[in-house]
């Protein structure tokens, strides 16, 4: 039981960190993460239509 508990404070731990750390990046550089994330536009569409 206490094996898991200490587990289950490990995982808390990390994913607190990563939120914090991504929440950090996202008010320091601005959007960098969404357009990391972005959707590309098909090149083959445009390449039809000329």
């Amino acid at each position: 039981m206490e094996t898991m508990l200490q587990g289950l404070v490990i995982i808390g731990g990390l994913t607190f960190s990563l939120a914090a750390s991504l929440l950090i990046e996202e008010l320091i550089f601005g959007q960098i993460v969404r357009v990391a994330f972005a959707r590309r536009q098909d090149v083959s569409k445009h390449g039809r239509q000329n």
